[in-house]
């Protein structure tokens, strides 16, 4: 008694300490970054870089529409026009600032001759050129006589972007939680049973937030990672408590006391939950192959998570279940007395049958599963590549408004603008002369301008511009050039072939091009690069892994052949659901037209890993059932009627924990819960309900042959030779 009472003190002070740790929350979202979308390795990265370090300039970050009440040419405006630019040039955070007043380039006056634009590049990290953005639109957005003034531009879009993704993860916790609470009644009918995976789930959030402030310490955490990190934190761990704390009911059922209950639950179902979470953080930490600070911070984060669940679920479970486990029955939710303990009768005689059917017909239920699957893949054949901006914004906000307004009235903004950068040829020079004189001819082509001046249809039509180094640095050994293009889409084709184009120039030296678009076709080869290499590691890893828990070689195959099929609804749902628009209308915002490149590698390694949580579970009983028995198909049928309950209580709450994540107003939040959504059901579904079962029923007993097991035919599941039936 007194063992049980110290066991509960100690309980208590866990939760209690772990609750004091929410507050986290907010001081980790703010120390979050809404950058690293780029390898910094990269020929545009390290051509945007060496433009703002040597040449005062870059693709700018700020872009201010000036609509006077007077005429843009008059004196009144010129003159307050030139003062205001002048001002922004000379305000802290800025590099540089150009308008129609200063440098006469038409690209900076709208069509309709009413408007112009200020752009203006920025200095610092990210989180400077967020702050120095928001500053400049607090002082001069508005009304200034004799101008309106709206302030827009990629600084601004990443600051309302990060500000309503840490809002929402204040709010995130107080929506899934409850819900996942709801699923745990329903699953377990006591509010005992229900109480011990809900509290696992809190603490293992608590331990979230303090892993995540360690990270933000060390590395470039993306602004995304807390919303995910807690999602996952929070279904993982449930779902790892509620594999225990079922068994441990199973265990009791079956006649054992409560501490033999614990200690045959550690060695069943907790073995499971170790291997779970060890191909689970394996397949998450892949992400850490590629070199993009945002794919690296959220493989950390993952992996992290992940692993805190797994311990968190592995050492407090026992004890909860050591101090309360006598009790576990007690506190019956009214309205389902009569099911407490089992399904229903009728329920369990359909899933019954259902289990048996299958195995009697595995190349009908194969057949049935793998075309739902490669239907509901046909989709991302029309994936279209390009970065996330305003559009992922929802449809109100008003920094999406005013970049939209922007984008419709003036070229320099809506169209595709590659920054070529010369190392060696200084303006004015012969080369830098010929060399923007020819590209002017370029049919793809309007202008192009720089220090070296304003050059169309190969004439020189204006001067130097006064975009020159910055004060106090030496003078370039180079110069560079800002081409205006007829291509009004930068995640084009046509413009790619572009920045093709201008790398594969014959100039001394070479042309290094920055920009969007740039930045795009590096990225897509490096995503390219890395997936195979990615690809292949996740599969030898957790291959390896199932291999060495399971004892069999076929069952590592299948299940990396089901979980590929499995990630493909997800994918199809990516551009069916929001490129395409389909279900952002109905989410509060609209069609993004692309998808950002990011997102796939990403979401491959997270449903990966959970698709490998769900195969481990379920194919951990069906083998501890055939050693028991020796019966294939009575083994696949005994394992879904076990497991099958349960995994649909798992994957209840695990769509319950990432539920907020739909709920967002962010257009990426939105992509990342419902795809998650859908490869859960998905998975949870057509793969563990056909696809798994139909193919070991397949495979007969060569799904427990392993070359480790040769000596011992009874582990091996196997006579002297395997045959593909029963």
């Amino acid at each position: 008694m007194k063992q049980s009472i110290t066991r509960g003190a100690a309980l208590v002070v866990v939760l209690l300490a772990a609750f004091a740790c929410l507050p986290l929350t907010a001081v980790t979202g703010a120390r979050t970054s809404s950058a690293g979308y780029a390898d910094e390795s990269s020929e545009s990265y390290r051509a945007d870089r060496a433009l703002e370090e040597g040449y005062g300039w870059g693709s700018p970050q700020v872009q201010m529409e000036l609509r006077p009440s007077v005429p843009v040419d008059s004196a009144e405006a010129t003159a307050v026009g030139r003062r205001l630019t002048d001002q922004v040039a000379h305000s802290p955070g800025v590099a540089r600032a150009l308008s129609w007043w200063t440098v006469k380039d038409k690209r900076l006056r709208s069509g309709d001759g009413r408007a112009v634009l200020l752009v203006a590049r920025l200095t610092g990290d990210n989180a400077r050129v967020e702050a120095t953005a928001a500053r400049l639109a607090d002082r001069f957005g508005g009304q200034r006589f004799p101008f309106d003034i709206t302030v827009t531009g990629r600084g601004l879009v990443n600051r309302d972007l990060a500000e309503r993704s840490r809002q929402e993860l204040l709010h995130a916790e107080q929506i899934s939680v409850p819900l996942v609470a709801l699923v745990l009644l329903f699953a377990f009918r006591t509010v005992v049973a229900a109480a011990v995976p809900l509290a696992i789930g809190v603490t293992s959030i608590a331990g979230t937030q303090i892993v995540l402030y360690g990270l933000t310490k060390v590395m470039e955490v993306s602004v995304f990672a807390p919303n995910i990190a807690v999602a996952l934190a929070l279904g993982l761990s449930v779902d790892y408590a509620m594999i225990l704390v079922s068994r441990f009911r199973e265990e009791r059922a079956a006649g054992l006391d409560v501490q033999r209950a614990v200690g045959a639950t550690l060695r069943t179902a907790g073995r499971t939950v170790l291997c779970s979470a060890a191909v689970v953080s394996l397949s998450l930490s892949v992400l850490l192959l590629f070199p993009i600070p945002f794919l690296r911070s959220l493989g950390a984060a993952t992996v992290s998570v992940a692993v805190l669940a797994a311990i968190t679920a592995l050492v407090l479970v026992p004890l909860m279940l050591t101090a309360v486990g006598e009790h576990l029955e007690r506190g019956p939710v009214p309205g389902l007395k009569h099911l407490t303990g089992q399904e229903s009768a009728q329920r369990r005689s359909a899933w019954a049958a259902f289990t048996r059917w299958v195995p009697r017909r595995p190349v009908l239920a194969l057949g049935a599963a793998t075309a739902i699957l490669v239907l509901l893949a046909l989709p991302f054949a029309r994936a279209e590549w390009g970065f996330i901006d305003e559009r992922w914004l929802p449809s109100g906000s008003p920094q999406r408004a005013a970049a939209a307004r922007v984008r419709a009235e003036f070229p320099l903004a809506a169209g595709v603008v590659p920054l070529v950068l010369l190392d060696r040829a200084p303006a004015g020079s012969t080369t830098a002369v010929r060399f923007a004189a020819a590209l002017s001819k370029d049919p793809r082509v309007v202008s192009v301008s720089g220090p070296t001046g304003v050059f169309t249809d190969g004439r020189r039509l204006a001067g130097p511009s006064s975009a020159q180094a910055p004060e106090g640095a030496s003078r370039p050994a180079g110069t560079w050039f800002e081409i205006t293009s007829r291509l009004a889409d930068p995640a084009s084709g046509q413009a790619k072939n572009l920045v093709h184009d201008l790398r594969g120039l014959q100039v001394p030296g070479g042309a290094r091009v920055a920009g969007e678009t740039a930045l795009l076709v590096d990225t897509e080869h490096l995503l390219g690069k890395v997936a195979f290499r990615a690809a292949g590691t996740i599969a030898a890893v957790t291959g390896l892994m199932l291999f060495v828990y399971l004892r069999s070689v076929f069952i590592p195959v299948k299940a990396l052949a089901t979980n590929l099929l499995s990630m493909t609804a997800g994918f199809g749902a990516m551009v069916f659901l929001f490129q395409e628009g389909h279900l952002a209308q109905w989410l509060g915002g609209t069609a993004t037209t692309f998808t950002d490149p990011l997102l796939p590698p990403l979401m491959f390694c997270i449903v990966f890993g959970l698709s490998m949580d769900y195969e481990v579970f379920m194919v951990a009983r069906i083998r501890e059932e055939y050693l028991r028995t020796g019966d294939n198909r009575a083994a696949i049928t005994t394992g879904l009627q076990r497991t099958g309950r349960l995994i649909t209580a798992s994957c209840l709450a695990l769509i319950a924990a990432v539920a907020p994540l739909t709920l967002s107003s962010l257009a990426v939040m939105q992509l990342v819960g419902t795809v998650l959504i859908i490869s859960i059901v998905v998975d949870a579904t057509v793969v563990r309900c056909l696809l798994v079962p139909a193919a070991m029923s397949l495979a007969g007993r060569w799904n427990w042959w392993s070359p480790l097991d040769r000596g011992d035919s009874h582990a091996a599941g196997l006579s002297a030779a395997p045959t593909l039936q029963d």
